[in-house]
């Protein structure tokens, strides 16, 4: 049986992130770098205390003593000993935390260059070094920025996970860098991209997880680099088995603009649910005979998927890319409160 997942809010701390309700609350959290109240674990202290405000946590306790009947009836559980049921819980916590209970916390560092890797024209992968307290979930969308003299780059560049290394600490990490995004920054590259030299870096930065469902078939329509942040969030929810197909349609301009194809063909043997399509723009004429299908996406979705009512549908890319992807599978069935758009 797969692993269902809970949203935990707790609106004082302004915390906003999803566990998997296989495991206590506190641990759950933990799992996710993010250190709640407790001490002893075992229910005997109650220093991890909380109100649910709203939601449905397991009741079944195996240590509850601790609680009086008055605060029973106030919904007060030990979070150490509750589990999420419902797909969003709210919690008051009654004891306090400190000011930044993450763990993976944004830290300038200098981080050596260990590999250079060019995926095309634009796009370069970088693996680079960072040190044991560079700490972040590899199961959320995590960015680092790249500090340049004399340069504001507020850019932020994706580090690449990898479900083979979720559990696993090597001191390497991989990041994404579009050269052709910023003539300033893709000048200092050119200079200082060389291996054994070091960078400036400043990071983990995580992303706010887009909360989806895990009851629905789900499609992500994703434009040429977007598809890095898609595939993050495609790799996150195989790490908790999900147990609906996933199809992930991308459209690039030209061949020599695909990137991740090794990602996307490693996730299939991965996850048999997982499926993708690749859509090219132009056609080229160095092969006649290949697996991509040609023309934009909003021309193959129908396709593929005649009626779209059953799904949950992510839109990844530009905003003309948005609208008119939107607009296309609402044509083909889809509910509005069923479609994400990302830009």
């Amino acid at each position: 049986m797969s692993n269902k997942l809970t949203n935990i809010k707790i609106p004082k701390y302004n915390l906003n992130y999803e566990i998997q309700n296989n495991k206590n609350i506190i641990d759950a959290s933990l799992d996710k770098n993010i250190k709640l109240a407790y001490s002893c674990k075992s229910g005997i202290c109650g220093t991890c205390k909380a109100k649910v405000v709203s939601g449905e946590i397991n009741k079944n306790n195996k240590v509850n003593h601790i609680l009086n009947d008055s605060e029973k009836e106030n919904n007060i559980v030990l979070l150490c000993q509750s589990n999420g049921l419902s797909r969003e819980v709210i919690l008051e916590l009654l004891s306090p935390l400190p000011k930044n209970p993450k763990l993976n916390k944004v830290r300038e560092l200098v981080s050596e260059i260990l590999s250079i890797k060019y995926i095309n024209k634009s796009i370069i992968e970088l693996s680079i070094s960072v040190p044991k307290r560079f700490n972040y979930d590899k199961k959320n969308n995590n960015y680092i920025k790249i500090l340049i003299p004399g340069l504001e780059n507020n850019d932020k560049y994706p580090i690449i996970n990898s479900l083979e290394q979720e559990n696993k600490y090597n001191g390497v990490i991989n990041i994404l860098l579009n050269i052709n995004k910023n003539a300033k920054a893709n000048s200092y590259f050119k200079k200082s991209l060389i291996q054994g030299e070091t960078l400036s870096i400043k990071g983990p930065y995580d992303e706010n997880n887009t909360i989806l469902p895990n009851n629905k078939p789900l499609l992500f329509i994703v434009e040429d680099n977007y598809i890095i942040h898609s595939l993050n969030m495609i790799k996150v929810l195989i790490s908790h088995n999900y147990s609906f197909p996933i199809m992930l349609i991308c459209n690039f301009e030209n061949k020599t603009d695909i990137i991740l194809l090794d990602e996307m063909h490693r996730l299939t043997f991965i996850n048999k649910g997982f499926s993708y399509k690749i859509s090219l723009t132009n056609k080229d004429n160095i092969n006649n005979i290949d697996r991509f299908l040609y023309g934009r996406s909003i021309n193959i979705i129908s396709k593929i998927f005649p009626d779209l009512s059953s799904h949950y549908i992510v839109i990844n890319g530009k905003n003309k890319f948005l609208n008119e992807n939107y607009n296309k599978v609402i044509q083909l069935g889809a509910i509005k409160n069923n479609i994400k758009k990302i830009l």
